[in-house]
């Protein structure tokens, strides 16, 4: 089963895979995310990947609460982003989502509540 943190650490800081491998590890086909109630779908959701590697030197998640039943996902975190410029970026994510049957995300919902610079 896919975690977002597990999603996050391949898709920002595994150079092993592509951003694409990454995506088709953790995420289904018909997968769509919505954040701060704007929607995209898979593909979106790739491009905006490729476009934080190249901006992200390294991403850190500190999980705060997790909740797993069935195929319903819940959970909060900070997302640490160390930038190549050498800024930092730190966000708090509430989020809900589901899974498919193979542990793969195919909707997630997200709210960030805290921006710190």
């Amino acid at each position: 089963m896919s975690t977002i943190e597990a999603a996050v650490e391949d898709l920002l800081n595994n150079r092993q895979l592509t951003a694409a491998e990454a995506l088709d590890r953790h995420f289904g086909p018909t997968f769509r995310q919505r954040t701060n109630g704007s929607w995209d779908d898979r593909a979106a959701v790739l491009a905006r990947a490729i476009q934080l590697r190249d901006v992200v030197e390294h991403a850190t998640v500190t999980v705060l609460d997790e909740l797993a039943v069935g195929d319903r996902y819940a959970e909060r975190h900070l997302i640490d982003l160390r930038h190549r410029d050498g800024t930092r970026t730190v966000q708090e994510v509430y989020l809900f989502a589901e899974r498919d049957a193979d542990g793969r995300f195919t909707r997630i919902e997200e709210a960030a509540v805290v921006w710190r610079d």
